[in-house]
């Protein structure tokens, strides 16, 4: 028997199954959750519009609505990861909180200020498009940074969504993709990741930004240089957000960082991609055993996707 395949064999529970399929379930598990609390959420607000005889809009302008509609999600990410490791009787350490060699976050910390800004021409084309066809970018919905409520916005923005989403995709989903060989995680890593989120204008940049994340968890074999790179991408939008300092960067400055920040770039992926091939996986399995059990997940991410470029369409 492979172990590798039934790395909880004799336990009982959901892990009694090949890791790949257990990888699919949790991904149907986060989706169907994130659509159920996402209309629990709306139910409440509509009836507490009802009771109070506040507009919906009203309501959804408030800060408390901004900093909710993000927390709930994040606490539906943490009951699937509990759900997960109590069923299985997982530790941190056996989907991806292991201990990494410094190299690797001197790695993360390149990738992400390489990510974030070489590669805006890339969504900002993608966009382009979106508009060319209609679409309409929806308003941010970031609540107010003024005060305390910055650190607010820095937890439910950047902190939790960096270890919920990596632990998700860079610890337990990709332990299930693994065995498709390096190349495939990555492609199929990137693309659940940027469906997941359903959100048209960035499904370009998140599908790149996933394959990347996958691709760095691979190399360094531990969950937390991904975490530190996502949550990097988060906050020093935030911070821009708060401060505009890069509003106030010169044209020159600005063709500076973005030389610099592709130079970071691919200075990260040639290391990952050439240099630091110890970790390569080749085939060991088929790709049919995940996308089954995530096939719910997948339907649902697409579905909404669609609705939501229809709205921006229809806005």
């Amino acid at each position: 028997m492979n172990t590798q395949n039934t790395p909880s064999a004799g336990r009982g529970g959901l892990l009694d199954r090949p890791r790949p399929v257990v990888g699919g379930l949790v991904y149907s598990s986060a989706v169907v959750g994130l659509v159920l609390v996402s209309f629990l959420f709306s139910i409440t607000v509509a009836l507490i519009s009802s009771a109070t005889d506040t507009p919906v809009a009203d309501l959804q302008a408030t800060d408390a609505y901004k900093h909710l509609s993000y927390l709930v999600n994040q606490l539906l990410f943490l009951a699937v990861i509990f759900a997960f490791a109590f069923s299985g009787r997982q530790k941190p350490r056996d989907f991806g909180f292991r201990k990494v060699r410094p190299r690797y976050i001197l790695v993360s910390l390149l990738l992400a200020f390489g990510l974030l800004f070489s590669l805006n021409w890339v969504n900002g084309l993608f966009v382009q498009l979106l508009e060319w066809m209609g679409y309409r970018m929806p308003a941010s919905q970031l609540p107010s940074l003024e005060g305390a409520g910055f650190f607010g916005v820095l937890l439910v923005v950047a902190v939790l969504p960096a270890l919920c989403e990596e632990t998700l995709f860079r610890g337990i989903i990709l332990e299930g993709i693994k065995e498709l060989g390096t190349v495939a995680a990555c492609l199929l890593g990137g693309l659940i990741f940027s469906v997941f989120h359903m959100n048209p204008p960035q499904t370009i940049y998140q599908f790149i930004c996933g394959a990347a994340f996958t691709l760095l968890a691979i190399r360094a074999g531990s969950v937390w240089p991904a975490v530190l790179a996502h949550f990097i991408n988060n906050a020093v939008i935030i911070f821009d957000s708060k401060f505009g300092f890069l509003s106030k960067i010169s044209e020159g400055g600005a063709i500076a960082v973005y030389i610099v920040s592709a130079v970071c770039l691919v200075a990260a992926l040639a290391y990952l991609i050439f240099f630091d091939r110890k970790s390569d996986r080749k085939k060991e399995g088929a790709i049919k055993p995940f996308l089954f059990s995530a096939l719910v997940g997948l339907i649902l991410c697409a579905v909404v996707w669609v609705a939501n470029f229809a709205v921006g369409l229809g806005g």
